[in-house]
């Protein structure tokens, strides 16, 4: 499951998918109908370079910003149609991808900041917890055909 992340530039802010595994780097929004408003997509290089960014497979237009290392935004690309290669202008750790027009305002030079949002943590069973679920649903059903079998011996003595 991914991460999600609060993306806050200036005063505008967005929730957004903390892009960082090899997957996700490379599908991100690509074949989504849409995006929600003040939703976004926030990709992790993992380290400052050159940074290429396709929208071929994108179903509506986006804009994006670059950001550094140290979350300052190195540029911006506004209203980019599907079909386009994006490469940045300087050496970069994240990009951030959004609806069309929601960068308005946003500027080269803006700091950005990031907070990150706890992630669901799936319950951890032990063996034991486990052992004893399942000896609790295997004496449910146990349970559940006796019944049965004392209902109908109790039906077979009535009727006889």
């Amino acid at each position: 499951m991914s991460e999600q992340v609060l993306v806050i530039i200036g005063s505008k802010e967005w929730q957004a998918i903390l892009a960082s595994s090899y997957r996700e780097l490379t599908q991100g929004l690509g074949g989504l109908p849409e995006l929600p408003e003040n939703m976004g997509m926030l990709f992790d290089i993992g380290y400052e370079r050159y940074i290429s960014v396709t929208t071929v497979p994108m179903l509506f237009p986006i804009d994006i910003a670059f950001l550094s290392d140290d979350l300052v935004v190195n540029g911006i690309y506004r209203e980019i149609a599907p079909g386009h290669l994006i490469t940045s202008s300087y050496p970069a750790r994240y990009f951030f991808e959004t609806n069309i027009g929601e960068l308005s305002g946003i500027e080269v030079g803006d700091m950005a900041s990031l907070t990150l949002f706890p992630a669901y943590q799936v319950p951890q069973v032990t063996a034991n917890e486990l052992s004893s679920i399942t000896s609790l649903g295997v004496l449910m059903v146990l349970s559940g055909f006796v019944f049965i079998l004392v209902k109908k011996y109790a039906e077979g003595v009535n009727t006889a």
